[in-house]
């Protein structure tokens, strides 16, 4: 089902819609508004929801347009292992870029602009510590705010980190580690 929507996603955004506009005006009329009110507040509600849906879109593809042309992938990094209450424990968004000899290089970032801060952390002897991704809980959903990120955790030269991406990117990670053993 999942993939049918993703295949069919104007078609999605569009019974979304008309479920919301017949929501509302059930709604409404069950509150004793005029029909005029009624059809006019539903479809108010529509176009708001459409066009949130619209901006959340385009600012998708800009990132994504940001990302190719940086070479990149969107990841989440932070050290599990950190004592309680430092920032290192906190994910940390950014964009890594893998060598062909095993090694991540972390650039974090700010904001969906993908604003370099700070310096880039190149992480190397990676090997997994689990090789199921999985999914984040509602403690890490308040810091990793994208739709579908699963996590792993590496070791590496810098300690045990936990990365958060898409599960086709955490794959690529698995590749590129696998290509740096020389186990391919």
């Amino acid at each position: 089902m999942g993939e049918w929507m993703a295949a069919h996603r104007r078609i999605v955004v569009l019974v979304v819609l008309v479920a919301a506009w017949g929501a509302g005006s059930a709604l409404f009329i069950s509150w004793g508004r005029r029909p005029e009110d009624v059809f006019f507040n539903a479809a108010m509600w529509a176009v708001f929801l459409a066009g949130s849906w619209y901006f959340d879109a385009r600012r998708q593809r800009k990132m994504e347009a940001k990302l190719e042309t940086l070479g990149g992938m969107l990841v989440y990094v932070r050290y599990p292992d950190s004592l309680p209450g430092s920032l290192s424990g906190i994910w940390n968004m950014g964009v890594a870029s893998l060598a062909g000899t095993g090694e991540m290089t972390f650039q974090p970032a700010v904001y969906d602009t993908l604003e370099p801060s700070g310096r880039p952390t190149t992480f190397s002897a990676m090997t997994a510590v689990s090789n199921e991704p999985r999914t984040l809980d509602r403690k890490d959903n308040k810091y990793v705010t994208q739709r579908g990120f699963q996590t792993i955790r590496l070791a590496t030269d810098k300690g045990d980190i936990e990365v958060a991406a898409l599960p086709e990117t955490l794959r690529r990670i698995h590749d590129a580690i696998r290509e740096g053993d020389g186990t391919d």
